[in-house]
């Protein structure tokens, strides 16, 4: 960035650059907008400088990699400022402190870090404008209500277009709450770049399971375009989080969470890896406990992108049949017998579905590669303990687990059985079954006939092969699978989400009879089910509320939401049982209205919604600002209120 001039006129102040990156000018205006109450000092000033009536800017160079210590920097400086005051004075507190805290200019307005300070009495309010030479509708002081205003009524507009919430949750207070959700969901989105500690030499599990240090070498720099599951808390980007994040945006703007999917699949490397957890940077970093900033490309993650494939698929093939009965106009606006009319930016990959396609051909490459990075490093022992099932290459078993916890499944300490290598995991065969599913609707869509063929036999070898591997008629459940001190099988089972996940990805036949045992274990209080909830884990379990008690027992949204889409979809098949599909529909409609109650109770009490709600009460707890995968609840308020 080339600095110029800066001007202070009337507390207002101007800074002008120029942008490399942008190729052009620009420029930020920082001012009052209201009758502020500035400061006066209660005594002589000691410095001209130091008047707090004053707006106040400071400047300085900084190596560029270092900007972001922004607070560091200034916390020296300013300390640095007193000690020089403090010098001209016997006591300090001859000082008054509106002078003592006002800072100096002593870099000739030059510099790649500002600071602006200005000090007021009482409300106070003030606006910050950029604006790129050359652009049309350039911000200013006189326009910026305007425009503030005319935003905010397009959202409203777009959002009561796009997020229909069906009663009970139709009234204005849950609209309000529904658009407050959506805001700070994709407030959080952002743009993340920097180098990424990498360890490509580890060995994971080992003979004791207790390889947990990781020597990081750099790697990159990487950029990636993501939302967050907190921004004060969690600002970066977290692989099976970032599923969960889009499928609220992408009801509101397609476009946007496909360059989000795109610059995700950007990251994938040469042997179809993607790392967890974008930790990009020492900035990024800085908010990372350091046994965790290095990643291993051996270790995976639930691929809940791929769940944004399949809502897209869905939500193209509505709007084709409304496009199907309307009229173009200019390329730009649709106009169907319904009085639909869309012209934003957002919807161009529904409007021109050759863009989709387009899309689709660019990615497919890439999600390839990612498919078999799964299928390959994640695949399980079959041979070696002589398990009978359909396939004999559909078992899979997350790698990279400890004794005490499973971080690649993203349910840290849900309670597994001892690791093993003869170990299969449930929750990691149904998330492969939920690739195979999208994966087998993209190659549709692209017509590679012989790789949707392929697609469709290994779905069907999964689906099989979770009956065979993975239930049990003792617990009535899925389960995890270990061997005995005879390597015979045995099944582990923690009764819970991870038990429940071939039920919540729509993996169990529709005419199976395991799907009564699974509903009645859902709705059973003894087990799973809350005023609030779905329990993480059940209440019978031995391990409910042991140790770090994170994902053992208490309520998580992201799979509350699943598993509504699931009641949902069951129930609403004419192939399912009768009595199935009645408890479904009944389960449904309850869960439905007890998640968003007691989310919106606890937003109306503490301001926030959080990372988890405890099973027992129903209180927000852990991370609050959680407005990652909480705000799924803008989705539940939209779902239909029953089963037809």
């Amino acid at each position: 960035m080339r600095d110029l001039p800066t001007n202070l006129v009337s507390g207002n102040l101007k800074l002008l650059g120029y942008s490399t990156p942008l190729g052009s000018a620009f420029e930020m205006d920082i001012f009052d907008t209201k009758d502020n109450k500035y400061i006066k000092s209660s005594k002589p000033l000691v410095d001209p400088e130091l008047d707090p009536s004053l707006t106040h800017h400071m400047s300085l160079h900084v190596p560029d990699g270092n900007v972001w210590l922004a607070k560091d920097v200034f916390m020296t400086l300013l300390q640095e400022e007193i000690s020089e005051v403090q010098t001209q004075f016997e006591k300090i507190t001859d000082v008054p402190v509106e002078q003592l805290f006002s800072l100096k200019n002593t870099q000739d307005f030059t510099g790649n870090l500002h600071f602006i300070q200005k000090s007021f009495e009482g409300e106070f309010e003030f606006s910050i404008t950029f604006n790129v030479d050359g652009t049309s509708d350039q911000f200013n002081k006189e326009n910026l209500d305007e425009s503030i205003t005319s935003a905010l009524n397009k959202f409203d507009e777009k959002f009561s277009r796009n997020f229909q919430l069906k009663a009970p949750f139709n009234s204005d207070k849950f609209i309000k709450f529904g658009k407050e959700m959506l805001s700070q969901l994709m407030g959080g989105i952002g743009y993340f770049y920097g180098d990424q500690q990498v360890d490509r030499n580890a060995v994971v599990d080992d003979v004791d399971f207790t390889t947990s240090q990781l020597e990081g070498k750099s790697e990159g720099p990487y950029e990636l375009f993501t939302a967050v599951p907190s921004r004060p808390f969690f600002p970066r980007g977290f692989y099976w989080d970032e599923g969960f994040h889009l499928l609220p945006i992408l009801e509101y703007d397609v476009d946007l969470v496909l360059e989000i999917v795109k610059s995700w699949f950007s990251l994938i490397d040469d042997d179809g890896w993607i790392a967890r957890e974008q930790i990009l940077g020492d900035e990024a970093r800085s908010k990372v406990p350091k046994e965790f900033t290095v990643q291993n490309p051996n270790i995976a993650n639930p691929p809940t992108l791929m769940l944004v494939f399949t809502e897209l698929l869905d939500i193209a093939k509505k709007r084709h049949l409304l496009n199907s009965q309307s009229m173009q106009i200019d390329d730009q606006i649709v106009i169907g017998d319904d009085g639909f009319t869309s012209s934003e930016l957002g919807d161009a990959h529904l409007l021109h579905p050759e863009l989709l396609i387009d899309y689709a051909k660019e990615v497919y490459p890439m999600l390839k590669k990612h498919y078999e990075w799964f299928r390959t490093t994640q695949r399980g022992e079959m041979d070696e303990f002589d398990r009978n099932a359909y396939s004999a290459k559909e078992a899979y078993r997350w790698k990279g687990r400890s004794v005490t916890h499973c971080l690649p499944s993203g349910l840290d300490d849900y309670p597994r059985c001892e690791p093993d290598v003869s170990e299969l995991n449930v929750d990691l065969i149904s998330w492969i079954g939920v690739m195979t599913k999208s994966m087998k609707q993209i190659a549709f869509l692209l017509e590679e006939h012989e790789d949707s063929q392929e697609y469709s036999s290994i779905l069907y070898n999964i689906t099989r092969n979770i009956d065979d591997l993975h239930w049990s008629e003792k617990y009535k459940s899925y389960c995890d699978v270990s061997v005995d001190d005879d390597d015979e099988t045995e099944f582990v089972c923690h009764i819970g989400y991870v038990t429940l996940m071939p039920f919540i990805h729509g993996l169990i036949p529709l005419d199976s009879s395991h799907l009564l045992d699974i509903l009645k274990t859902i709705r059973d209080p003894k087990q799973l089910w809350t005023p609030y909830g779905i329990r993480s884990l059940s209440k019978a379990d031995s391990k409910f509320h042991t140790e770090e008690d994170y994902w053992r027992g208490h309520i998580w949204i992201n799979i509350n939401y699943l598993i509504l889409e699931s009641l949902f979809r069951y129930g609403s098949e004419d192939a399912v049982d009768p009595e199935v599909r009645a408890l479904a529909a009944k389960t449904y409609k309850e869960l439905r209205v007890n998640i968003v109650n007691n989310i919106y109770n606890n937003y109306v009490k503490t301001g926030f919604v959080w990372e988890q709600y405890n099973e027992g009460t129903g209180v927000g707890q852990r991370t609050r600002h959680f407005a990652g995968w909480t705000s799924l609840v803008v989705l539940i308020m939209k779902m239909p209120e029953t089963v037809s």
